[in-house]
């Protein structure tokens, strides 16, 4: 039955539907829209073409290849906008609707646990087909193979604490002055804020060439907070740290790991084809690949196949989660590629990130992110082959001598892109840090105690580990040195240190003075004056643990008693070293020796009667060649970071029977060739080869001879034999080998619960042959009397074989060690026992090697 509305009420029925009309028609005009981007909470990169849609309204669109996004409100007033892509954890961003037309959102997107595979539904195994052919293609895409190249190479170097907050601040007393800093967090991920800290970047050309492999780096600006010295610079431009995913292995960290695209990368990685994907009217496959085996140094990630010519458009790696790299939570690299005009790939963009806790995980991390990019790319130019010509070595860096002093509206012209809001906070935030009291009495506590020297303006005071120390002579020791510092002069160092013994009741000390001549020429000269112990100091003494420190008693091997030589010595020495790391020294030394119980008496060992002391004075001259290393100056020392490629060194000097009162007349000769290199898959070997010979007519005393280098502690030696006593052994014609094998976890991977160890294994090689003249053996009682067990080879050699792991707690390392000595020649009649060395056959020791 129908009912009719009254006449009046129509016309306001009317009117309502209306005006209800006119105002969903305004609002829907009006409906807010959405931009934003996604991308990458730990490298900040975008993501692109990630799928955000409305959880409840149903509809949504996927971003750009630049991550960017546009997308209309839901028409529910609550909703939820949820982001996916393959390899990070869906995001879920609640929303209310906004009264203004358009909203920005920043969508940050979680990467799944490192090393976990991602599914991707199937009926074949495209992605497996598409690795083959990106493999098939590396040839041609490959920028490396171009004969040479060049561009401009924009670098950029931020540092950022992470896992930082107000109340971390707060509830630590040492860190309140600093809660200013808390201002300049970076909000944008709610889980995990950074505070960034520091910054560099540098504006380079950069020269290349294929074969024969040259790189040339010039840095023509720099702009930096407080790096002052250039040789570190050189470190922060952008060709250290670069890898080349089309190399079946890069290495990183020292560590080898296997790039997905390597020849046999599919008995490494697992593969999945996800989607295709049209980029600037281009068409490109999106591959997914994750490790095959847990424990192996491998990545997971994904990559843009372009679906002509198979070459990487960009690719996107995070180690593992089981990659064997100490205090790295995570890292994450990406590459970016260009198409170029002759329809060849080349670099468009590199990023590295890396989170480094020393603290362990969820602990106070620091966050480093180093960004590359390319620009004025130039292929086969004539210019880049006469560049290249001016190296003196392969790889070379050169910085600019006004590469700081660029003006400030440099910059902004100049980057290749700009500098976000936290990285300009950056350089305002450090002016202010180094003026803070605090900063400045931690920085010089810190560097106290990890240094062991503290500076007092122009002069500095340590190691203060050598303040106190013992031994069975001195038995209770006292030190103290004194040097000068930067603030003296760059070029000038004046080092000494005074010592007394309470037990021999006798003051020790030395003198030396370095001088650098200014601008950089390559020109060292060094002098020094020292009365003292010789410490245990042997031939190869970078590493050596001397007896004159704090810890030394408490490692020492029981029952060897401990010996000592006293030394007055005065040396003179001038070192040139050119570009090429070609170097020259020339060199004098003149030195007196007493010995000490149970080394034989000084008396035993004179030639003549009317000889009083052991007096000589030697001219010589070393002559090194290190191609491819890398010099880190620092004001007391440098630091020498050497390349894959042999290191040559030679030795030669003589002395002549009354020169400045020696007693001697020889000549000697030396040689070692060293060199660290990887094996593809196999770890890192190092080995050094070495030898000489010493030609004389006459008997010399044990002290001139080679005293072949050996280990009283249970502190592991690489440069010595760790089961050979000191002194025991000596030679003047000698020739020996040390290998050792790193194959970190080659074997251990194979045992299953061993995959998820941080444990890695070496095994090492040591030998030497030796022998003596007739006239130095009867000289120094070598195998003629059992009291000093001095010996000679006899023209045998000496063996040690070890194994062992290291990186135990990410620390320690222990050697098992066997030896195997030659057999003595005794004297007829005689009881063997009384000639039995004091040292066993097998050994375990222990050292602390600090390693990523």
């Amino acid at each position: 039955m129908r009912y009719p509305l009254p006449k009046m009420l129509s016309p306001v029925l009317l009117l309502i539907l209306f005006f209800t009309l006119i105002s969903n028609t305004s609002h829907a005009q009006t409906k807010t829209r959405i931009h934003g981007r996604v991308f990458n909470d730990f490298t900040k990169e975008p993501i692109a073409f990630a799928s955000i849609f409305w959880k409840k309204a149903g509809f949504g669109i996927n971003s750009d290849s630049s991550g960017h996004f546009t997308i209309l409100a839901s028409p529910l007033a609550k909703d939820s906008l949820v982001v996916s892509f393959v390899g990070f954890a869906p995001l879920y961003k609640a929303y209310q609707p906004q009264a203004r037309d358009s909203v920005w959102l920043d969508l940050v997107m979680n990467e799944l646990k490192m090393g976990s595979t991602v599914e991707v539904k199937s009926k074949f195994n495209k992605g497996l087909r598409w690795w083959k052919q990106v493999v098939a293609h590396k040839s041609r895409n490959n920028p490396y193979t171009f004969q040479q190249y060049a561009c401009e190479l924009y670098s950029k170097t931020e540092i950022d604490i992470n896992n930082i907050s107000k109340q971390y601040f707060t509830d630590k007393k040492l860190l309140k002055p600093f809660l200013f800093l808390l201002d300049n967090i970076d909000s944008l991920s709610d889980q995990r804020p950074f505070l960034p800290i520091y910054m560099t970047e540098t504006l380079s050309d950069y020269y290349a060439s294929s074969d024969p492999h040259k790189t040339r780096e010039e840095i023509r600006a720099a702009k930096t907070d407080g790096m002052k010295n250039e040789s570190v610079l050189q470190f922060l431009g952008g060709m250290n740290q670069k890898i080349n995913i089309y190399d079946n292995s890069s290495v990183l960290f020292g560590k080898e790991f296997i790039s997905p695209i390597s020849d046999w990368g599919d008995k490494y990685y697992d593969f999945k084809g996800a989607d295709t994907q049209v980029i600037g009217g281009t068409k490109y496959f999106h591959l997914l690949f994750s490790p095959k085996h847990p424990g192996e140094n491998t990545f997971s990630g994904d990559c843009w196949i372009h679906s002509e010519n198979w070459g990487i458009l960009k690719i996107n790696l995070s180690i593992s989660a089981t990659a064997n790299i100490n205090f790295v939570n995570r890292l994450s690299l990406v590459q970016e590629f260009a198409l170029q005009s002759n329809q060849q790939w080349m670099f468009a963009k590199d990023k590295a990130v890396m989170d480094f806790a020393p603290l362990g995980k969820d602990k106070l991390s620091f966050i480093a992110r180093k960004t590359n990019s390319y620009r004025n790319i130039r292929i086969n130019d004539p210019s880049i082959h006469a560049r290249l010509q001016q190296n003196h070595q392969r790889d070379e860096v050169i910085v600019s001598e006004t590469a700081r002093e660029q003006e400030k509206d440099f910059w902004p012209s100049q980057r290749h892109e700009a500098l976000s809001e936290n990285e300009r906070k950056i350089y305002k935030m450090m002016d202010t840090i180094k003026t803070i009291p605090a900063f400045i009495s931690y920085t010089k506590a810190l560097t106290f105690i990890f240094d062991g020297h503290k500076k007092l303006g122009a002069i500095e005071i340590g190691p203060w580990y050598k303040w106190i120390s013992g031994n069975q002579k001195e038995k209770v020791r006292m030190r103290f040195d004194l040097g000068t510092t930067d603030e003296f002069s760059k070029y000038l160092r004046l080092h000494g240190y005074l010592a007394y013994g309470f037990k021999d009741n006798t003051f020790k000390g030395r003198f030396d003075v370095t001088y650098k001549l200014p601008g950089n020429k390559g020109i060292t000269f060094f002098s020094s004056y020292t009365n003292d112990l010789d410490n245990g100091r042997v031939r190869y003494n970078d590493e050596d643990i001397t007896t004159d420190n704090l810890f030394s008693q408490l490692i020492r091997r029981p029952g060897v008693p401990q010996k000592f030589l006293g030394v007055e010595e005065v040396k003179f020495a001038v070192t040139k070293e050119w570009p090429n790391k070609l170097s020259v020294q020339p060199f004098f030394t003149r030195s007196d020796f007493e010995t000490f119980a149970p080394l034989p008496p000084r008396r035993t060992l004179l030639r003549r009667a009317a000889q009083q002391n052991i007096t000589n004075a030697e001219i010589g001259l070393k002559i090194r060649y290190a191609p491819g290393e890398k010099t880190f100056s620092r004001h007391r020392k440098d630091t020498r970071i050497r390349s894959s490629l042999p290191v040559l060194e030679l030795r030669a000097a003589f002395s002549s029977d009354g020169l400045l009162g020696s007693e001697y007349a020889y000549e000697r000769v030396g040689m070692n060739i060293s060199q660290n290199f990887r094996i593809p898959r196999w770890g890192k070997l190092n080995y050094m080869l070495y030898g000489g010979k010493i030609f004389t007519n006459e008997g010399l005393p044990f002290m001139l001879m080679e005293i072949h280098p050996g280990n009283e502690i249970y502190y592991y030696n690489k440069q010595s034999f760790n089961l050979m006593n000191r002194f025991e052994y000596i030679s003047d014609r000698y020739a020996g080998i040390n290998i050792e094998h790193n194959i970190e976890k080659k074997f251990l991977n194979l045992i299953p619960f061993m995959r998820k160890s941080n444990m890695r294994q070496f095994w090492n090689f040591k030998a030497v042959w030796g022998d003596m003249s007739t006239a130095s053996r009867i000289l120094n009682h070598i195998e003629y009397t059992n009291e000093y067990k001095l010996r000679s080879l006899r023209g045998g050699i000496y063996t040690e074989i070890g194994t062992g792991f290291e990186n135990i707690f990410k620390l320690l390392r222990i050697d098992f060690v066997w030896r195997h000595a030659p057999l003595r020649k005794l004297p007829p009649n005689v009881n063997p026992a009384l000639f039995k060395s004091n040292t066993q056959d097998f050994g375990i020791f222990g050292s602390v090697r600090f390693q990523l």
